[in-house]
C-alpha cells in the first residue's frame, strides 16, 4: 500500500514538473511590449565623438524636408534606451506645424551652414509610416548635403521596437553611412 502511495506521489510530481517546464518555455518575462512609434520623420547625425543630434522634420508642399522643431542632442556616455527614447521624442515633434528655416536650424546647432555642420558627421534618415519604420543610411556630398545610399528604403522594420532595438538599428545604419 505504501508503495502505491509513493508511486502516485512520484507520478504526480513528474507530471507537475513536465507541465511547469512547458509553461516556462512559452513565457518570456523579459520581453516588454513597446508602444508603437509615432508616425513622423527624423534625421539622425553622429559626429566622431559619438554626439548624436536628432532633427525632427516634415515635408512642405514641394515635398522638401524642413526641420519642424529644434534638434534634440545627446552626448556620451549614454544608454541605448536613452538614445531610443530621444528618437521617439523626435518622431513626436516632427508632426509639429512650425517650420524652421535652415538659418534658424544652423544657429540652434551653433554652425554657419550645412557644409560646416555636416563635416565629419554620418547621417541616417528614419521615417515611420503605416506601422513600419524605414531606415536609410546616407552619403555626404561635398556641398554638405546628404543623399540616400540606395534608392528606396534600405531597411524596413515593424513599428513596435523597444528603445534598445531602435538604437541598435540606427547605430548599425550609421556604420553604413559614408
Amino acid at each position: 500500500m505504501i508503495w502505491i502511495v509513493a508511486g502516485l506521489f512520484v507520478l504526480i510530481f513528474f507530471i507537475f514538473y513536465i507541465v511547469k517546464i512547458r509553461d516556462n518555455k512559452n513565457s518570456r518575462p523579459y520581453q516588454i511590449e513597446q508602444e508603437s512609434l509615432t508616425n513622423g520623420n527624423v534625421s539622425i547625425f553622429m559626429d566622431n565623438s559619438g554626439k548624436i543630434d536628432v532633427i525632427p522634420f516634415n515635408f512642405n508642399k514641394l515635398k522638401q524636408g524642413r526641420a519642424s522643431d529644434f534638434p534634440l542632442t545627446i552626448r556620451k556616455p549614454y544608454t541605448k534606451d536613452k538614445v531610443g527614447a530621444l528618437i521617439r521624442e523626435g518622431l513626436k515633434l516632427s508632426s509639429n506645424e512650425k517650420s524652421l528655416s535652415s538659418k534658424q536650424l544652423m544657429e540652434t546647432l551653433g554652425f554657419f551652414d550645412w557644409k560646416d555642420y555636416s563635416k565629419g558627421k554620418k547621417s541616417v534618415s528614419l521615417t515611420c509610416r503605416k506601422q513600419e519604420v524605414a531606415l536609410n543610411s546616407t552619403i555626404r556630398r561635398s556641398d554638405g548635403s546628404y543623399a540616400f545610399r540606395v534608392r528606396g528604403f534600405e531597411k524596413v522594420l515593424p513599428d513596435k521596437l523597444s528603445n534598445d532595438e531602435l538604437c541598435n538599428e540606427v547605430l548599425n545604419m550609421i556604420k553604413l553611412s559614408i
